[in-house]
């Protein structure tokens, strides 16, 4: 245990006065007022030192104005909390047993000595042979505390002052924030010192300062969480722990229980209800009540409870081993796909969620959308085997805050996903979604002008067609007017999908369009689709742009919902039924449709490629 020097320097009158503990018959009373200054200044060192090597020597040297005449180690072992950890080794007063405790703490000293010296002095080797070194080092310790020290701890006021201390902070550890402080006024010297203890035994920081209180000066230890470490709070409590290890009282209330548990415990663990990974969870559960309940009771149980960790361990590896298997199997795999383009970082990003079989609720779901933050999370479950002819999947879609019936782009990466990965063999798949029945499948890329074969691939997107209608609000139009800053509005619709369309003069004002994102806010329906006719020679029909604020999108990137409505529009302007589109977005997307009118569907054809994996923990 080291000792700082410089600690000692300016105060060497305090410490080199006598101790409460001098068995000369002195004045109790000033040897009472000199631990009380040292106590005292041992506090105030807390305000001014940080480092956790000089504030532990504190700590022990508090303990040591206690009990003087004990070893560090000693001391640790009597009133420091259990090792709950197999690293570290019990103190000897753990080993011994409530027979002995109860035979030699309420003895006096010198018959206590006596029976040492006997243990110690025997000279036939049979009884040295069953002498218990631990119990003799314990009994030894116990011996070199101080009387007055052993009547303060018999004392019936100790427990209950201990306790009632330990309610107040147990109830801060569990609700208080980490930067709370919590204040216990406490004057009596002695009780601060216990006080101080059992912040330690919960990890807490404890200092104690000087208050003025009108004309009174009086002293406050305020407590507060360290920054870091561990302020879970422990199963035992202080007070059972000190009754643990002096008379036994936690064997006897917890035999029975125990053996409940166990009981309990082994019928859990060989049910064929239950799978591997859950078994492996009340192992380690199990193991971890087991050792707050026998590690560091009285000696009789140790040898006992050694062998049935030692064979709960070995269980626990097999069981762990195959655990570590089925948890892999939990693992929801995931991709971020760019819809609509061969270019990573163009179009429109998508996040894609292989769930296979694993059924998780709406608020996993929005909450994994919402820690993505892309315009669309879409989560795939296999209905009909993937590995058939025919494969169909569950498809949903949700943006960072809302899940929405149809969602173009997040379907065409999902179905990039299921044919890149290989977990379908055919060359269409089926998606069981809000809007019904959707199917994607990869099509020949359109011949070049030479005529070579194309080696690479389209998916194609049947989706149903968006009814466009007139809108005749005049409302709309004069909060379409605000958004645009006075741009001049060719047409102004809306959709069978709740959304307004407006149409502009031309591209270019579409690729240069700046709304007003706060009033596009106040705007009636989902979002707010611009489009116009392209530029002549740019080998496209027309442009647009999407806009969906209220569902956590100020633009969303390329919209292939979208475009079963501008389809339909664009249909009736150009009087065509094949349209090449750009989405005309700051990452922009292609887009080749394909209008069939006699059946009212909408055939979206585009690229996608992945730009990143990994996996979801659930």
């Amino acid at each position: 245990m080291a000792t700082p020097d410089v600690f000692l320097q300016g105060e060497h009158d305090i410490f080199s006065s006598a101790s409460r503990f001098d068995h000369t018959k002195g004045d109790a009373k000033s040897r009472g007022f000199a631990l009380e200054k040292k106590i005292e200044y041992l506090e105030s060192l807390n305000d001014r030192v940080s480092n956790r090597r000089a504030r532990r020597w504190i700590n022990d040297r508090i303990l040591l104005e206690l009990v003087p005449r004990l070893t560090g180690d000693e001391i640790r072992g009597l009133f420091a909390p259990p090792p709950w950890g197999d690293e570290a080794q019990p103190s000897p007063f753990c080993f011994t047993n409530v027979g002995e405790w109860d035979k030699f703490r309420n003895i006096d000293m010198d018959k206590e000595a006596g029976a040492i010296e006997a243990l110690k002095g025997s000279s036939s080797s049979k009884k040295k042979s069953r002498v218990d070194a631990d119990k003799i080092a314990a009994l030894t310790a116990w011996h070199r505390v101080d009387c007055k020290t052993r009547d303060a701890f018999r004392r019936s006021f100790l427990p209950e002052l201990v306790n009632g201390y330990e309610e107040s902070i147990r109830g801060f550890v569990s609700e208080a924030g980490n930067e709370e402080v919590l204040v216990i006024y406490v004057q009596d010297p002695f009780h601060r010192l216990l006080l101080h203890g059992v912040c330690e035994f919960y990890n807490l920081v404890s200092t104690t300062e000087m208050e003025t209180k009108g004309a009174k000066v009086v002293k406050m230890t305020k407590i507060k969480k360290k920054k870091a470490g561990n302020n879970d709070l422990p199963t035992i409590t202080l007070c059972q722990f000190m009754k643990m290890a002096k008379g036994g009282f936690c064997e006897r209330l917890l035999e029975p229980l125990i053996a409940e548990i166990h009981s309990l415990f082994f019928f859990l663990l060989h049910s064929r209800l239950l799978d591997e990974f859950l078994r492996f969870s009340i192992v380690q559960n199990f193991m971890m009540i087991q050792v707050a309940t026998y590690q560091y009771l009285p000696g009789r149980g140790n040898n006992r409870i050694l062998k049935r960790r030692c064979r709960l361990r070995r269980r626990v590896a097999d069981v762990g081993l195959k655990a570590s298997v089925k948890m892999a199997k939990k693992l929801v795999k995931y991709s971020v796909v760019d819809a609509f383009t061969d270019t990573a970082f163009k179009g429109n990003p998508a996040a894609v969620c292989w769930l296979e079989e694993i059924e998780k609720d709406d608020k996993w779901l929005q909450s994994v959308a919402t820690e993505f933050n892309l315009s669309e999370t879409c989560y795939l479950t296999s209905i009909v085997d993937h590995g058939s002819e025919n494969p169909r999947f569950h498809l949903r879609w949700f943006t960072p805050v809302a899940e929405v019936e149809l969602c173009g782009h997040a379907t065409l990466a999902a179905s990039h996903f299921l044919f890149e990965s290989g977990l379908v063999k055919s060359n269409t798949v089926e998606f069981s979604t809000l809007s019904g029945i959707l199917t994607a499948k990869k099509v020949p890329e359109r011949s070049n002008e030479n005529g070579a074969a194309q080696t690479s691939f389209l998916i194609e997107l049947n989706f149903p067609v968006v009814p466009v209608s007139d809108s005749n609000d005049f409302e709309v139009s004069t909060i379409i007017s605000e958004i645009l800053n006075g741009v001049s509005v060719v047409d102004v619709k809306k959709t069978a999908s709740d959304d307004i369309l407006v149409v502009l003069p031309s591209g270019k004002e579409i690729a240069e369009l700046k709304p007003q994102f706060d009033k596009m806010r106040k705007a009636p329906g989902r979002g707010i689709l611009f489009t116009g006719l392209a530029p002549n020679g740019s080998g496209f029909d027309f442009y647009s742009r999407f806009f969906c604020p209220k569902y956590g999108i100020d633009e969303d990137p390329v919209t292939g919902s979208a475009h079963c409505a501008l389809a339909a529009y664009w249909n009736d302007k150009l009087e065509k039924c094949d349209f090449v589109a750009y989405q005309a977005s700051p990452r922009g997307g292609i887009l080749d449709i394909h209008l069939d009118n006699k059946n009212q569907r909408v055939l979206l054809r585009g690229k996608a490629i992945t730009v990143m994996e990994g996996s979801l923990l659930v």
